[in-house]
């Protein structure tokens, strides 16, 4: 046969948009704003992690 090379692929660029910055909740997925505190679904604190979570509601 002969000498093929691939083809090169372009590098993918990073997407510019307005989701910049969004969060994922991480009880609910929900994906909120970058300016939300907490979650618009589920009310959970940005940050918050469901082992804390869990914790939390096994003490009650």
């Amino acid at each position: 046969m002969g000498d093929k090379k691939s083809p090169t692929r372009p590098k993918r660029q990073p997407k510019p948009s307005a989701e910049e910055g969004n969060w994922d909740c991480s009880v609910c997925t929900y994906k909120n704003t970058a300016e939300a505190f907490k979650c618009m679904m589920c009310d959970v604190r940005k940050g918050t992690s469901t082992r804390s979570l869990l914790k939390e509601m096994l003490s009650q």
